[in-house]
């Protein structure tokens, strides 16, 4: 019988000191799983890679340096891109289709840009009031005719009146509507939602909102907010965006004090993403300040000459050069940044703090007589071995995301991915080289090191210290107990229901204000206006194959479906749909008659004429005509065309579905018209919809992901379904108890769900790993041993993950408190299922499962006579049959 050539982590022996203390022959392991092979594998590269560093340490810092010099090339190519209404929504999605179809009818000789912009009475009352009227003429006035840029190609100065064609009519019905109320309003009587003027109706409720109407309920006795629509189109965005943003400087100017005013865009949505993740990436420096001070404490050792402060400083800083190295790298792919990788960042260092706390351990646990490539070797296998565990389990974790269909999730783990394969790597050679520099200290006695009055020894460290251990093995001696698992079982039974609860009661739902600073003018211009937008508001159907409407049957079909909109569920009704067909009829029947009610057939020889008649001149835009075959009276006159309806109540993105959806069903049912709906609420529905079902497959794909890595490098039964189990129940936890606390599933959450898959099993991993590397005798010994030994460095990683994240809190938004939050309950659920569940249940089963065959294994040593081996470190070189 061969022995276990594998090091004993019992405290009661250091680390190499003999190096192999197996008590068990193999025959006692009849639980090992052959992938045990892998790890023996793992270990004596991870023991060769410590010794090269120890050897030539300043080789190893020189080339990753180097590395990351040559990963910075790639910031050459970094750009940001944070486009909510592409980034946020599934690439699959149906609503990027129909936005790309409602986009190209839109958009004439150049790029589309649409901004709304709201205005309301500062002391929130009418606009009707005379001084109020006037200065929203103005504004108005102001933003059309005088907000001026400089068009590159010409070389003049234009207004929005040369970008506007053929869109410049939209806001027409409220400027008609405000010059009737000029001097005495009072003698009009303007009707809500539609009002007569000079015998035309006139829709009015896509510009007027909070409209208060007298005792008949329809004429307006006053209306406190005004929403204006701009279309631009030119073939410069960066003209139309220089435009934008001297129209928001304008209206938060105070030059109209009567007035509180606010905008919003695509463009507008990205500045505000892109500015959440400015002001927020400057709170690294102080995380990592909060970690080195956290890291300095830490390393302070009883004797002064063992402390390792500087060391520990520069272990803080390693995964700041991790960062650089990622961001480059990705950032030469051409892959946008955008600012959901700045939590990233965070996690970075959170990852990288916790490597440094286990070697750090590693490396005290190791005999300090030994040279310094003996005990680097031993540290670099000890810690190495954990580090691998940890950082497989994050890379499947951010791993799945890379396959997610919604933009800012892939390029989250994407970031993710890369950041921990760098960071795993860059502290398992650079810390180590780190501390073969700084070794000699350790060799050295204190008056040669320095003549300072400091102590060699703190005794307050030593307490400190003992009062740990003695924590520690308090802790494993109760877990170790086998009545503990009676309480366990109904706490683990309260805990899941309540976190079945949250997860039932889970809200889908992403909205703009999510996106920004809570402070940011966006959020209060959004709050706003989708209270006012509760009244009213429109989308656009595109009809692309119209077909030969000279046919009534076909006419026919049209006003059906176009009633089938108007008579759909939230519908606001026949008055608010703005379609050409109806006074085209109007037009044919006012200048083709003779006076008398007959019918009129369609014809499409006046649609031209149509179309540049002052009265009818803003249905341009709804129509894309060939006038060629409009003169021929033949199909081919209208290309495709545009009509919008109005819709109410509905607000939220979640609660839109039903209706989009429904929208979606009444375009099949006419589908020789090739129908498209669209509203800019579709993309964030589509949204809300499409990520739970995702949840649940990321879940089930990376639990058996992680069932099969630890497989690989803990193939232990027992060890694999007591972490399982722990995995599981922490990430059910966090789940749930994120609805509890108000977090509901959006890209950011099913981020923040990715990065606790990943660090859930971290804390687990450890103590299993740890566990199953044991070789005590009882269940209680290798429980004691592995709490003291990986026990406080767990803690110490767990802690400052969460100092790690809690700059946040200084510049709080929604991406930062979900991750933060998300940081907390890994780290509290972590923690308590790592320290107290996972030990009960290792120990339970262990007891049960593996007590018969130690007194088989015991029967069998008293017969063959075999003696357990003891091999020293000197001994160690590989077998020649393994070579």
């Amino acid at each position: 019988l061969r022995t276990i050539r594998f090091p004993s982590r019992g405290r009661s022996t250091p680390i190499g000191y003999p190096l192999y203390s197996s008590s068990l022959p193999i025959s006692h392991m009849k639980m090992r799983w052959p992938t045990v092979k892998y790890e023996e594998k793992m270990q004596r590269f991870f023991y060769r890679l410590g010794e090269s560093i120890g050897v030539h340490p300043w080789r190893w810092i020189i080339a990753l340096i180097a590395f990351t010099a040559i990963s910075s090339i790639g910031f050459v190519r970094f750009q940001q891109l944070n486009n909510a209404r592409i980034q946020f929504t599934a690439s699959d999605s149906p609503s990027h289709y129909e936005g790309r179809v409602l986009e190209q009818f839109l958009r004439q000789n150049g790029s589309l840009n649409m901004i709304e912009v709201m205005i309301r009475a500062r002391d929130n009352g009418s606009l009707l009031r005379d001084d109020h009227l006037l200065q929203l003429q103005s504004i108005m006035k102001e933003i059309t005719n005088t907000v001026s840029v400089l068009d590159y190609t010409s070389g003049k100065e234009i207004t929005f009146n040369e970008m506007c064609e053929p869109y410049c009519k939209k806001n027409e019905p409220l400027r008609a509507m405000l010059s009737l109320y000029e001097g005495n309003y009072s003698r009009f009587e303007v009707t809500y939602p539609v009002m007569d003027m000079l015998g035309q109706e006139v829709f009015i409720a896509a510009n007027v909102y909070d409209v208060d109407l007298k005792e008949d309920g329809e004429t307006i006795k006053g209306f406190r907010s005004a929403i204006l629509h701009f279309f631009l189109v030119h073939k410069s965005r960066n003209v139309m965006h220089a435009w934008e943003n001297k129209v928001v400087d304008l209206l938060y100017s105070n030059k109209y004090p009567l007035l509180n005013s606010g905008a919003a865009s695509d463009n507008l949505v990205a500045e505000e993403i892109r500015s959440m993740g400015t002001k927020t990436a400057p709170l690294l420096l102080i995380a990592v300040f909060c970690l080195m001070i956290f890291l300095v404490l830490s390393s302070i050792r009883r004797r002064r000459r063992e402390s390792k402060p500087f060391e520990s400083i520069l272990g803080a800083l390693i995964p700041i050069l991790a960062g650089i190295t990622t961001v480059g790298l990705v950032s030469a792919t051409g892959l946008a940044f955008q600012s959901i990788v700045v939590s990233t960042l965070f996690l970075l260092l959170a990852i990288g703090i916790d490597d440094v706390f286990l070697m750090l351990s590693s490396w005290h646990r190791t005999d300090n007589t030994k040279e310094v490539k003996e005990r680097l070797a031993l540290t670099v296998m000890d810690s190495g071995c954990s580090m691998t565990v940890t950082s497989i389990t994050n890379l499947i974790s951010f791993g799945n995301g890379v396959l997610s269909t919604t933009p800012v999730l892939q390029t989250f783990a994407i970031y993710s991915t890369v950041a921990s394969i760098i960071c795993y790597l860059y502290q398992l050679i650079l810390f180590p080289a780190i501390l073969a520099l700084t070794a000699h200290k350790e060799y050295k006695k204190v008056d040669e090191e320095c003549r300072s009055c400091l102590p060699e020894e703190i005794e307050t460290i030593s307490v400190m210290r003992n009062h740990r251990e003695n924590a520690l093995k308090w802790l494993a001696n109760l877990v170790t107990k086998r009545w503990m698992i009676l309480p366990i079982i109904p706490t683990l039974i309260v805990f899941w229901a309540l976190s079945v609860y949250g997860i039932i009661n889970i809200e889908t739902d992403l909205s703009v204000q999510k996106l920004a600073l809570p402070d940011s003018r966006l959020v209060q211009f959004k709050n706003e206006y989708d209270k006012s937008l509760k009244a009213m508001q429109t989308y656009a159907v595109v009809v692309s194959n119209p077909g030969d409407m000279r046919n009534p049957k076909k006419i026919e079909e049209i006003k059906n479906m176009v009633h089938s909109y108007e008579n759909a569920s939230y519908a606001f009704g026949e008055k608010s749909t703005f379609f050409w067909l109806r006074p085209y009829e109007e037009f044919l029947q006012f200048y083709s008659s003779d006076g008398e009610d007959e019918t009129i057939a369609f014809t499409y020889k006046n649609i031209p004429a149509f179309l540049n008649n002052d009265m009818y001149e803003y249905y341009t835009g709804t129509l894309r005509i060939n006038e060629t075959a409009c003169e021929l009276n033949e199909p081919a006159c209208i290309d495709k065309f545009l009509f919008s309806t109005g819709f109410t109540t509905l607000v939220r993105f979640n609660e839109m579905y039903p209706l989009i959806a429904e929208w979606r069903r009444i375009a099949s049912l006419y589908p020789s018209l090739n129908i498209t709906t669209y509203t800019e609420r579709s993309n964030f529905a589509d949204q809300s919809v499409s990520l739970e079902p995702v949840i649940w497959e990321t879940l089930y794909s990376e639990v058996i992901c992680m069932a099969i890595s630890f497989l690989v490098f803990i193939p232990d039964p027992i060890s694999i379904a007591s972490a399982m189990f722990s995995l599981i129940s922490v990430n059910l936890g966090v789940f749930g108890f994120l609805a509890l606390w108000g977090v509901g599933v959006d890209p950011f959450s099913m981020a923040s769900l990715l990065m606790s898959i990943g660090f859930s099993v971290d804390i687990s991993a450890h103590i299993s790993y740890h566990y199953y590397e044991n070789k005590a005798h009882s269940p209680r010994e290798k429980m004691e041993e592995t709490l003291v030994e990986i026990g406080w460095p767990t803690i110490q990683g767990a802690l400052s993950t969460l100092f790690a994240m809690s700059p946040i809190l200084l510049k709080p938004s929604y991406l930062g408190l979900v991750f933060l939050k998300t940081v907390f309950l890994v780290t509290l659920f972590g923690l308590i299922h790592g320290l107290v569940i996972l030990p009960v249940l290792l120990n339970f089963f262990t007891s049960i499962f593996r007590r018969k065959q130690v007194h088989q294994s015991e029967s069998s040593e008293a017969v063959n006579g075999i003696a357990p081996h003891r091999i020293s470190i000197k001994s160690f070189t590989v077998p020649k049959e393994d070579r």
